[in-house]
Order: structure tokens, then C-alpha cells, then sequence
């Protein structure tokens, strides 16, 4: 409950009554206006901290090790908690990172997920690699039950007449087109911006192994009897090894010496 509690205890100063010693307490609850959920603490602050009881920052997002050129998703919430405010978000983070949607409009009690896309085509470390998320109130020019809850991400399919036709149709052809919803307009109210500071950590790697041979030898086999082989594939690299296996036909056909022909 956000609001504010003062109390008083006595503690007792060894057997006797009279050795006492009054200790005052005074709390205040706080209730965020908005939050951003699915985050992880932050390890620094709490290693820092290990010694002192006190809150440690959620403000981090571990993307843990990425391939190279591969993309790796995280998914947090933004709660607008309030129940007139209407709400502005806005991400600012450059590459190789994306939010989306990256901005959008919270109406009062209403929540969206963000994805976090991490891309990058060459090796790299982020550590504490720092974006911010700026929150605003607005006030729209519409009713706020006539207007939706907007992010950059809608979009509105409308099909449209061209001056092309098939060969041999009779009507023109009739082409597709996707067009982002525009953003409702609205003020922002004096005074009412917020910051929310996140922290991104990733390793980008490529992935590398080694076996322990390049070439497999099988025993003598008889014709019709299954014979194995194995050999060690190890993981050299920072990042998960996916790997499949490909039959490589022979630009000759392989005259085996049990081959034999049948005779009509």
C-alpha cells in the first residue's frame, strides 16, 4: 500500500525491566505509476551490496551467448498501474538491438509485451550496454474510449486497384497494400516525463568445434552385417552448436567387391 506508517517498539537491554531502549520506526510504501517486467537484477549492484540490506536494481537483460548473424529474443511487460493516466512509451536503443513495439500508448490498467531482438553479423561483447525507455502522460484530442491502445506495430491491410491487368483478364489487378496506423494525436503533459535506465548484456560468437578424427574407418564387414564407428564432435566455441548431417552422393558409382549381377 503506497502510503506512509510510523511506530515505536521497546527493546529490552538485558534482565531488567528499567534497562530499556526505545526504537522508532518509520516506512513509506511507493507504488509505481508503470513497470517493466521480466527483468533480472542487477549482479554488480548485488555483489556490491552483499554485505548491506538493501534493494537491488531489476534493470537487466541477459541475452546470454548469440551466434553470429542469428537473431536471440527477450520479452518484457510495460504496466501502466494507474486508472486515468494515459501513457507514452518510447525506446531508445540503436543497433544492434530492436524494441517492438518500440513506441506506444498505455491507457489506464493496460499492459503491452516488448520484444527485444539482438542481431549482430560480426563478433561483439555488450556489458551493461545501456538503453533507455522514456514515459510521458498524455492527454489525447479524442475520447479516450474512441481511441485504441496504439504501438508502431499495428497495421491496416487495404487492397487497391491498379492499372495492370492480366493477360486475358477482365478487371485490373487488385494489389495488397499494408500501411503502419498512424499515431493518435495527443499532448504531452508539462512536467510528466520519466526515465527507466536498462542494462543489455550478450556475447556474439561464432560457433566452433573439433572432432577428433576427419576420417572414419570401419572394420571389415561382412555383407549384411551392421558395423559401427564412433568418433568425438567437441564444442570449441562461446555459443551452442547446431549441427546436421548430410549424405554426399559419389560423382561415380563405387564398384563394391561383393557386387555381383543377376542372371536371368
Amino acid at each position: 500500500v503506497a502510503q506512509c506508517v510510523e511506530g515505536k517498539i521497546w527493546g529490552l537491554v538485558g534482565d531488567t525491566y528499567s534497562d530499556r531502549a526505545l526504537i522508532e520506526l518509520v516506512g513509506e510504501g511507493h507504488k509505481d505509476e508503470f513497470t517493466l517486467n521480466g527483468l533480472q537484477e542487477d549482479t554488480e549492484e548485488r555483489t556490491a551490496k552483499k554485505n548491506i540490506i538493501d534493494a537491488v536494481r531489476v534493470n537487466q537483460i541477459e541475452f546470454g551467448h548469440c551466434p553470429v548473424g542469428e537473431p536471440c529474443w527477450r520479452a518484457l511487460t510495460i504496466t501502466n498501474h494507474t486508472q486515468t493516466k494515459v501513457m507514452r512509451f518510447e525506446w531508445e536503443a540503436d543497433a544492434p538491438f530492436r524494441f517492438s513495439p518500440k513506441v506506444g500508448h498505455l491507457h489506464p490498467g493496460c499492459a503491452k509485451d516488448i520484444t527485444v531482438t539482438l542481431r549482430s553479423d560480426i563478433p561483439a561483447t555488450f556489458r551493461r550496454h545501456l538503453v533507455k525507455c522514456k514515459v510521458t502522460t498524455i492527454s489525447l484530442e479524442q475520447p479516450q474510449r474512441k481511441v485504441q491502445d496504439w504501438d508502431d506495430q499495428m497495421t491496416i491491410t487495404m487492397w487497391k486497384n491498379t492499372t495492370r491487368k492480366e493477360p486475358g483478364a477482365r478487371w485490373p489487378k487488385i494489389e495488397r497494400v499494408v500501411k503502419t496506423v498512424p499515431e493518435p494525436a495527443h499532448t504531452v503533459q508539462e512536467e510528466s516525463s520519466q526515465e527507466v535506465e536498462v542494462y543489455l548484456n550478450a556475447v556474439v560468437a561464432y560457433a566452433q568445434f573439433q572432432l577428433s578424427t576427419i576420417r572414419v574407418q570401419f572394420k571389415d564387414t561382412l555383407p549384411f552385417q551392421t558395423r559401427t564407428a564412433t568418433f568425438i564432435m567437441h564444442n570449441t566455441g562461446e555459443v551452442a552448436l547446431k549441427y546436421s548431417w548430410e549424405k554426399v552422393e559419389e560423382s561415380e558409382p563405387m564398384k563394391k567387391p561383393f557386387s555381383t549381377t543377376l542372371m536371368r
